[in-house]
């Protein structure tokens, strides 16, 4: 691999010395590929390289003029973003059906099950509406001047414009339900999320209900399910490069000072609007059903935070979270074997969080204020989205893309956010975490019964 990267720097600068820009980048490109494929260093480390190498390079073109090279850029972080969306649909079909599946007994799917969903619903509903409110009220990304850069013109620009003030909530809802009765297969064809979620519902359901004539379906769809999430794993090795490619192809269209100023806003809100959920809201509901205090509770489960930021997945800090909420909370092994992996799956708090606030920021930035209607309709779509998350890093990178084109915003957009997602993902992997420990306890002081 070495002798593989030597020869991709060579040939890059042979092809600078001879003028050929668009074919250097490209062999750059290729070349900082087969580093991020075999190098040691962890993701994160990685796509910080990545986003170094991208301003770096966005810089020169941006102040040398070297108009084709920013060009050349655009294509590749594309090609990236259409790998991410590739794969969305059948990850939320399989993820969802799949986990409601596994739930076990139709009786125990009617008791412990609908109190857990019920839970997690609860708590990303209350998220979502933190981050709406706050990002309504703080509006980053308000007369920004972005949309005059080449980065947010053309055919993206076109998309946006039609969106207005984005989808009517009773036109939306409607054609949803059409498009589940009519043909679920052409929702999954074309990524349309809610039908696609409503019939995983029901498709989950019914394999539970059929109990072992269901369980070979069962197994198919989780065989099918862990080769998509493979897929998706080679996909996120590859996001040091698309982050490069995007990040250099942002950087040589806009000025530097106006990214810095307005992703510090979002980010900001993002961070605020998660803290606030995790330290305020989340505690307060298990206070409200359990009666254990915020400091208790968050003091029980430190150490799965710890992990959940290092890690950046919520699937990665099962273990310690498990033994957390059993050691220092009492929840019974029967309670906690169920809620706690079923949340790794289902429940994404801080993922929903972040979905909405960055649907508004963009529609912002397009100079588009979204109607309540639109706004209802991030909401559902978030949460929608959110559910079928992966437990796995960088996993809102590749949702946020969904909730965006719900409202008509371009899903490219999301080239902007990759700049700062992994900071942000770390603090929305906590409140993740802490959701799913949260309805562990509230589940489990209601089911007396599960502790004999």
């Amino acid at each position: 691999m070495r002798l593989s990267i030597a020869a991709g720097l060579a040939l890059t600068a042979v092809l600078i010395f001879l003028g050929e820009l668009n074919s250097a980048y490209l062999a750059f490109t290729a070349t900082f590929a087969i580093f991020c494929l075999s190098a040691r260093i962890s993701l994160n480390w990685q796509i910080a390289i990545g986003t170094g190498l991208g301003v770096a390079l966005g810089l020169i073109v941006f102040n040398r003029e070297l108009l084709e090279v920013g060009t050349v850029m655009k294509p590749v972080g594309r090609v990236f973003i259409f790998m991410l969306k590739m794969l969305i649909a059948p990850m939320i079909l399989l993820s969802i059906s799949h986990g409601i599946a596994s739930m076990g007994s139709a009786r125990e799917l009617g008791r412990i099950g609908a109190r857990t969903l019920g839970l997690y619903l609860l708590t990303m509903a209350l998220a979502v509406i933190t981050g709406l409110v706050l990002v309504n009220l703080v509006q980053p990304g308000a007369d920004s001047g972005l949309l005059e850069s080449e980065f947010f013109r053309g055919s993206v620009l076109e998309r946006a414009e039609q969106s207005a003030a984005g989808p009517d909530l009773g036109e939306f809802l409607l054609t949803t339900v059409y498009q589940v009765l009519t043909n679920p297969f052409d929702s999954l064809a074309n990524g349309r999320i809610l039908p696609i979620v409503f019939v995983a519902i029901l498709l989950g359901i019914a394999l539970a209900q059929m109990g072992e004539r269901g369980r070979a379906a069962v197994d198919t769809i989780d065989g099918f399910y862990g080769a998509v999430m493979h897929i998706i794993g080679w996909f996120i090795r590859l996001a040091p490069v698309g982050v490069f490619a995007l990040v250099g192809h942002l950087i040589s269209t806009v000025p530097l000072a106006q990214i810095v100023e307005h992703l510090a806003a979002f980010s900001l809100v993002v961070f605020g609007g998660t803290l606030f959920h995790a330290a305020v809201t989340l505690p307060l509901v298990a206070w409200w059903f359990t009666g254990v205090s915020p400091l208790e509770l968050l003091r029980a489960i430190r150490e799965a935070l710890a992990v959940a930021f290092t890690t950046s997945s919520s699937a990665a800090t099962l273990p310690v979270t498990t033994r957390c909420v059993e050691e220092n909370l009492g929840v019974p092994r029967r309670v906690s074997s169920f809620v706690l992996p079923l949340g790794a799956t289902v429940n994404m708090d801080g993922t929903a969080l972040y979905e909405a606030i960055a649907a508004v920021f963009v529609a912002t930035i397009y100079g588009i204020e979204l109607s309540i209607g639109a706004q209802l309709v991030v909401f559902l779509v978030a949460m929608a989205t959110a559910i079928g998350a992966p437990g796995i890093p960088s996993a809102g990178m590749v949702t946020v893309i969904v909730v965006l084109e719900s409202v008509g915003l371009p899903g490219e957009a999301v080239g902007f956010l990759l700049t700062i997602d992994r900071f942000l993902d770390t603090v929305r992997t906590m409140a993740n975490v802490e959701g799913d420990a949260i309805v562990a306890l509230c589940v489990a002081r209601d089911e007396p019964a599960a502790a004999t």
